[in-house]
């Protein structure tokens, strides 16, 4: 089966791609910087954190911040939804870059593990952690994909039926 992956160049103006992939709210920031304050990746120091990306994608500066790694370090906490004045969801808006970001092949190499382990193991980031859970009185078994069987299969199939199967990450068979 052969597939095929447009990499032809992003229109200049990446603000209906963002839409298009569920970041809609952009068009609302006012750049107050509510979001800012929040958010763990700027204040850890990551150089793209939510307001500055959206700053950046509003004015055009595309080309210069698709290969930064930094919106994949958002975890999706919610803390700038839940501050954010003018219902932005800025979480929404750095996952809908993150999918350009996957469709250029502008991400960091370790997503391209946790997408495997996700496929192997239901979970992005995994260990073995069996004999921990053990001991503190869990199930050696959390209540995920690593108990359910079935439920892996699932996360299997919607994968091989997304953009990531494009990646070559996954097995296509």
């Amino acid at each position: 089966m052969v597939v095929t992956v447009n990499l032809t160049k992003m229109e200049e103006n990446p603000i209906p791609e963002i839409i298009k992939f569920g970041g809609e709210g952009i068009v609302k920031c006012i750049q107050c910087g509510a979001c800012a304050s929040v958010c763990p990746l700027s204040l850890a120091g990551m150089p793209l954190y939510n307001k500055k990306l959206f700053k950046m994608l509003l004015s055009g500066y595309f080309e210069e911040i698709i290969e930064d790694p930094s919106p994949w370090a958002c975890v999706a906490c919610n803390r700038c939804v839940e501050i954010c004045p003018r219902d932005v969801k800025p979480f929404q808006v750095i996952f809908a870059f993150r999918r350009i970001q996957v469709r250029e092949f502008a991400m960091p190499m370790n997503v391209l593990g946790g997408m495997k382990n996700l496929y192997e193991k239901g979970h992005a980031v995994f260990s073995e952690a069996a004999e921990i859970r053990k001991k503190v009185g869990l199930p050696e078994m959390p209540p995920s994909t690593l108990a359910y069987p079935e439920a892996l299969k699932e996360v299997q199939t919607l994968l091989k039926n997304s953009e990531v199967a494009k990646l070559g990450v996954i097995p296509m068979s």
